[in-house]
């Protein structure tokens, strides 16, 4: 294996075990740490959007997009997404993406879900490039191939969405992470339940699953909670009332005697959960009784 080929491979990996870690959001200073390569670090992104580090000769390894303000503008044909041209002034980057196109060579998308100043990236590797529109200025990039296992690495396994809102898993994965986004921003970047606010453990809990056709990816549908606490919710080990408070269900927990279990999970029984600011954000009550009767 040439190394260009090699260096490309293990840039890949090294992205798909970064997602496998941070889930779909992985944040910029991780992947600005770059990826090993025979006891060296190779830099993985730049300060636009297409990149080739040094150590490759062959063409790009990354590009950098953002996620659309809402997920009706993301422009999403199947499996296929469409990315802009770089300007004029840096052809050369247009140039190079066609060259890795014609040797049948995959790239790496980083798509931005939360914007500076700590910026976090959804991880698409390996991606394809299926075509170029030299009037439109756009390439068209086949991301089919980043859901699929890739050296014994497992694709990232989105939360399954109903087939009324996700046909493919790359829609899964853009509108978890839409839902993610907007929820995290409701809540201000805080667990409603413990108030932790190291936003790369926090994720997006639906109230109603989104496996059922009622379980839309909506605000008023979500909560933003640790991990610890989304698994509970989930469980049915804690619930939230439509009075927006906490109620631990004790006959499910197998050791409510410890202090853990006190600390981490009995201590928020009967507290009001944290709540958006913005009323029209808020829980909403029918979806809450809704999940606490799938519960019983």
């Amino acid at each position: 294996m040439d190394d260009n080929l090699a260096i490309r491979e293990a840039a890949i990996r090294h992205c798909r075990l970064l997602s496998l870690r941070w889930g779909e959001a992985v944040p910029y200073e991780e992947l600005a740490r770059g990826f090993p390569f025979r006891g060296q670090w190779i830099k993985l992104v730049g300060p636009q959007g297409v990149f080739k580090p040094k150590e490759l000769t062959d063409g790009p390894l990354t590009l950098l997009s953002t996620l659309a303000s809402s997920y009706e503008d993301e422009h999403l044909e199947g499996d296929v997404v469409l990315y802009d041209y770089a300007p004029t002034s840096r052809e050369f980057e247009n140039d190079g993406l066609k060259r890795i196109a014609a040797q049948g060579k995959a790239v790496i998308l980083l798509r931005q879900v939360k914007a500076k100043p700590r910026p976090e990236y959804m991880v698409f590797a390996p991606v394809v490039l299926r075509g170029f529109d030299d009037v439109a200025r756009k390439v068209r990039l086949d991301l089919a191939a980043a859901q699929l296992e890739v050296a014994g690495i497992p694709a990232p396994v989105p939360t399954p969405f109903s087939k009324a809102y996700a046909e493919t898993i790359v829609k899964a994965r853009l509108h978890q992470a839409h839902f993610r986004r907007e929820i995290l921003t409701a809540y201000a970047q805080r667990c409603c339940i413990c108030e932790l606010r190291e936003r790369p453990l926090l994720d997006a809990a639906h109230i109603v699953p989104d496996r059922l056709p009622e379980g839309v990816p909506e605000v008023r549908n979500g909560l933003a909670m640790c991990p610890t606490h989304h698994r509970a919710y989930d469980q049915n080990l804690v619930l939230v009332t439509e009075q927006y408070r906490v109620e631990v269900q004790r006959d499910r927990l197998y050791h409510a005697e410890s202090e853990a279990t006190a600390r981490m999970i009995l201590d928020f029984d009967g507290r009001e959960i944290l709540l958006p600011k913005q009323e029209h954000l808020r829980p909403d009550p029918e979806f809450l009784r809704r999940k606490i009767v799938l519960a019983a």
